[in-house]
Order: C-alpha cells, then structure tokens, then sequence
C-alpha cells in the first residue's frame, strides 16, 4: 500500500513541477527586485527558508545571525520566506530583543507563505507527508519570489528538488541542524528499541517492524539524493557532521556551531550554595522531562528530609503547538500525581529577562535527551554559570561537555549519583567546575559564528 501512495505521490507531484515548468510567467513568477528593494543597486538576494521565523528558539537565533553577518556586509539583498501572520517589524523586534541582534529593515523583506499546515508532523507516515509537504511549500515560495541564492536554515531538504528542477541556477546552500532521517533511527527499528518515534505497537510486531524499516531505508535513500543538490551545508555539531558524511558522501560539509548568547549570561558574579536545578528545553517528547521528575523523585526518596527539602527544579521551555500544550499539562499532572509540587515548578514561554533571572539563580543545570545533535541551551547554562549534568550522547558528549566540564549519565541512576556527587562539592570543587564551564561557552559564542559563515 505504502508502494502505490508513494509512486501516487511522486507522479502527482511531477505533474505540478513540470506544469508550473512550463505555464508559470516569469513576469508573474519572478517578482522584481526593485518592488521590494532600491533600484540602481545591483545585488544578489539571498533566500532565507525559515516558516517559523518568529519562534524564538535556537534555529532562529542561528537565522538571525546569519542575516545580521550579511546587513553588516552590505553585498545582498535578504528574503525570508515566512509562515508568520506578523509584519515584519514585529519580527525584528523580537529578534533583537531575544537574541541581543541588530537587525534592520535595510535591504530586509519577509514574504509571507502562510501554508504551515503543509510542514506540521502527521499522525500516520509522518516522514512522508513531510516530504510531499516540503515540496509543495517550495513551489509556493519560489512561485513567489525567486532568489539567487536559496538557503534553508530550518531543515527542510526536499525543497532543494524542486529549487534545482525550476530554477537550475540558483545557488542551494544548507544549514543542517539535525539530520532527517539518520542511520540511528534505522538502527533502533531493527534492534526493535521503543522511542518516542518507535513505538511499542511496533517494536512487539515482527511485520510492523520490517515495514517500518523498509520504509526507513526508503527514504533514507531519497534523502541522501538532496545532498547533490546542494552546493555546500553547514552542519551545527560533530555528530551532525559524523551522520551527515554517511548520508551526503559527495557534499562538502562545513562544521558551524551554533551561535550561543553567551554574553548574556556571563554577567552573573555571585554563585549559589541552594540546591536549584534548571532544566531548559522545549517541551516536546524527546526532551524527557518525564525522567526528569524521575530524578527528583529518586532523590527526595534517597536524600535525609533537611536537604531533599530544599532541592529546586525549575523546568523552562516553550510550547510551539497544541500538541506541546498537551504535553506539558501531561508533565504538570504527573507531578501532581507523584506529590512533587513543592519540588518542581514549570515555566512556559518565558520572556528573555525572565529566563535569565531563572538560569543565573541555579546551582546544576539538568539535560535528559538522547542524541541531542548540540544543544544551545546547555550552553547557556554553562555561561550562567551552572555545572551541567546532560546524556551521554552526541552534542553534548562530543562538543560542549567534553574534557570534564560537566557530568554525563545514561540512565537514571547516573543522573541522581552525579547530581548528589555535585551537592557534596566543596565550594572550591564547586568553583572549579563553573570557571571551567564558562571557559567551554565562550568557544561557542555569537562572534565565533558569524566570523565563521560565509556565503
């Protein structure tokens, strides 16, 4: 069945490309630059596709930056094309005050390509509908505006198929946050691993496993495809770059961590001794803030009651949908349900000043995903002035905690060892650990990017 919709799919969409091929009017299609720049300046435009520019979170800052590099040199003109019902003043602002840019509306525009239902996860064959999603979305974008150089900052790879059949000659370049699909994913279907996108449904059926896998490796290989299409990536850690080389052989990769507000954060002079953990992170499923009232619990059971007593979590993050509001009224009732309320307090959507206020209060800064490809956030915590605690994996592991900066476990015993070894620290120890932490965070600061990108 999957077979027939995906040769359906591709047919269909075959039929659009070459229809919009050969019907489209350039006088239509391509929107003159003088209708939305200064006339008399010849420059190339740069195409930024980025839906959910207003959002805020670690992509964005990284789409800022880029287009703050680029005002300063002053060579091109910037599009974004935008799913955002804001104008684009408002999205400046918000820019600017969130991630300390600065951004003007010089040579700026924000088209608006208000589809995002097309890019939002499906229940059923959610990979699929993304790529068939992705693909219509950029016949969208480019029927609006067509640039000389299109460059996808948010992850949307399918889209480079139909850049280089409309428009041949227009300079495809990505900056890959996380892969699509990646090696690991395939890896934990066959070892028939229950996750968050593997479900127990499918892992206890030997049929269901063998045709999610079959469709794993489908469109692993239609994804390794995109990477010919482009001209060069930026990938945002060394495990982005490890998965990257397996699926892209022939592309040329370059390594561009993510810009990281560490100067915010750096203002911090005076360090607790209360036991108050931060965890910062969206609140989405692989995040595991589920295992993180886990911890809490384990060391309320474990810890005399005079200091389990005065342990702190303060969980902050962002919801971006409906079913991020679910999910965090799931980790809310589950909370209550276990009596933790005293000990964990929930934050949602915080402004910026607020975050801060938040991050440079704490003692321990707490990090629960598996293969998180960076991680910003942790990161900032280490500016704050927080000894990290994070899973033993991929960004983390590779880049930031490296050469003992911080702590790393992989189960929930790790978690309440290395949280209990840091509350009995000397506060030299205690010291140590933070000096260290802040010297990691300058590595990754916003001028380290943007003295690094290049178009």
């Amino acid at each position: 069945m999957l077979i027939y919709c995906t040769l359906f799919s591709i047919v269909i969409l075959s039929c659009l490309i070459f229809y919009k091929r050969y019907t489209l009017s350039k006088q239509r299609a391509q929107r003159k630059q003088q209708e939305y720049f200064e006339t008399g300046i010849s420059k190339q435009t740069v195409a930024f596709l980025h839906p959910h520019c207003n959002a805020g979170g670690g992509g964005e800052k990284v789409l800022m930056c880029m287009i703050e590099k680029l005002q300063k040199k002053q060579k091109h003109n910037i599009v974004v094309y935008s799913a955002e019902e804001v104008d684009d003043q408002s999205i400046i602002d918000k820019a600017n005050t969130r991630f300390s840019t600065q951004i003007n509306n010089q040579d700026l525009k924000f088209i608006p390509i208000l589809n995002k239902k097309l890019l939002e996860p499906k229940k059923r064959f959610t990979l699929l509908c993304q790529i068939i999603g992705q693909m219509i979305y950029a016949l969208k974008c480019i029927n609006s505006f067509q640039p000389d150089i299109f460059l996808d900052s948010t992850g949307l790879p399918f889209t480079f198929f139909i850049v280089k059949i409309l428009l041949p000659n227009v300079r495809v370049i990505a900056y890959v946050h996380y892969p699509f699909i990646s090696t690991d994913m395939i890896s934990q279907v066959e070892k028939k691993e229950a996750r968050y996108n593997n479900d127990d449904e499918i892992t206890k059926s030997e049929r269901k496993t063998k045709f999610k896998l079959w469709y794993y490796k489908f469109l692993f290989f239609f994804y390794s495809l995109c990477g010919k299409m482009v001209e060069f990536a930026y990938v945002n850690s060394t495990w982005t770059y490890n998965h990257m080389k397996q699926t892209w052989k022939s592309t040329q990769l370059i390594k561009l961590f993510p810009p990281c507000q560490v100067d915010a954060f750096m203002k911090r002079k005076q360090f607790t001794n209360q036991f108050i953990i931060i965890s910062f992170a969206q609140f989405r499923p692989e995040k595991q803030h589920l295992l993180q009232i886990e911890i809490v619990e384990a060391l309320v059971d474990r810890l005399p009651s005079e200091i389990s007593q005065s342990i702190k979590l303060f969980m902050i993050g962002s919801c971006r949908n409906a079913d991020d509001d679910l999910l965090f009224q799931t980790i809310q009732d589950t909370i209550n349900r276990k009596n933790l309320q005293d000990y964990i307090t929930m934050h949602k959507n915080l402004p910026f000043q607020d975050i801060q206020k938040l991050l440079t209060s704490g003692m321990i800064g707490l990090h629960t995903m598996e293969y998180e490809h960076f991680g910003i956030t942790l990161v900032e915590m280490l500016a704050a002035g927080l000894i990290v605690v994070a899973h033993n994996s991929a960004g983390p592991k590779l880049d930031i905690l490296a050469n003992d900066v911080g702590f790393l476990c992989e189960n929930l015993e790790d978690y309440v060892l290395s949280i209990v070894r840091i509350m009995q620290l000397t506060d030299e120890d205690r010291s140590r650990y933070q000096l260290l932490g802040r010297k990691q965070a300058i590595n990754f600061s916003d001028e380290s990017f943007k003295d690094l990108f290049n178009i």
